[in-house]
């Protein structure tokens, strides 16, 4: 099942290359933020393409969008203002996020405190399933090697995949578990783009290249993601998304889209 996520900048224009995107990576789930495009007009648009399509609840959770295949099983959980949990298919959770920004707000401290109840939802659900199949998707505003992603008190999300599938470490005598996070592997300059946000800072540390959308899993689905299907997606077929300096074309988005794949299983998800 192929998973897109997109910060969209509230571009109302922003449905006719959003369509074109689903359709062309055959997308099964799409996950939005800043949306404020028409929705039905999206659907319809995606149904002249032959591709159906449903809006899924995320009442109380005005960051976030979700819509996926109408057959596609998908059940709300807790909505909160940063994040939406959904569960797929009776098996998989599914937390999408939008947490606030370190550029524009600055608010370390409040952050922090969005995930640390993220993590304490998710190990609910986690223990309520009996299950550890679990992703969190969306807009961290973080980089992956930032404190709060990689620190055992939040997301505790790891670049080497080895290294988790320990599921857990203990810290002065509590025990975190983790999560795979293979952002890293889209990291430096071998392969475009260098990011998914760009910002050109005059502070005195500025790498320019941010990777603020990730994606991050329970170890238990690393056998199931396809690691060649993790892309940041640059054009459509008829449309670029960057500017003529190859960043993040503002009059379409300032972040660019994820895609990434997870095989389905005997409960199909």
């Amino acid at each position: 099942m192929k998973y897109l996520f997109w910060n969209t900048y509230r571009n109302a224009d922003i449905n006719s290359i959003l369509s074109d995107l689903i359709v062309e990576n055959k997308i099964s789930v799409v996950i939005l933020s800043e949306y404020v495009a028409e929705m039905d007009e999206l659907i319809k648009l995606l149904s002249l393409k032959g591709v159906s399509m449903m809006q899924y609840p995320t009442t109380g959770c005005d960051r976030i969008c979700i819509l996926g295949k109408i057959s596609l099983a998908m059940k709300p959980q807790l909505q909160t203002d940063y994040y939406s949990i959904q569960i797929i298919d009776d098996n998989l959770v599914l937390c999408c996020v939008h947490l606030n920004s370190q550029i524009f707000s600055g608010n370390e401290e409040y952050r922090e405190i969005v995930i640390e109840r993220i993590i304490f939802d998710v190990e609910n659900l986690e223990k309520e399933l009996k299950s550890n199949n679990t992703v969190i998707v969306g807009d961290f505003n973080v980089n992956p090697y930032d404190q709060t992603c990689v620190n055992a008190r939040y997301f505790h999300s790891l670049p080497v995949y080895e290294e988790t599938k320990r599921k857990s470490r203990t810290v002065a005598g509590k025990e975190f578990k983790m999560f795979y996070n293979p952002m890293w592997n889209l990291m430096g300059d071998f392969d475009e783009p260098y990011g998914t946000y760009y910002y050109n800072s005059n502070n005195a540390i500025s790498t320019y290249w941010n990777f603020y959308d990730q994606v991050i899993i329970r170890p238990a689905l690393r056998e199931r993601f396809i690691d060649e299907n993790l892309k940041i997606l640059t054009r459509t077929e008829r449309k670029s998304l960057l500017d003529d300096k190859m960043h993040p074309n503002h009059n379409i988005s300032d972040h660019l889209p994820i895609i990434f794949e997870i095989k389905e299983n005997n409960h199909g998800s």
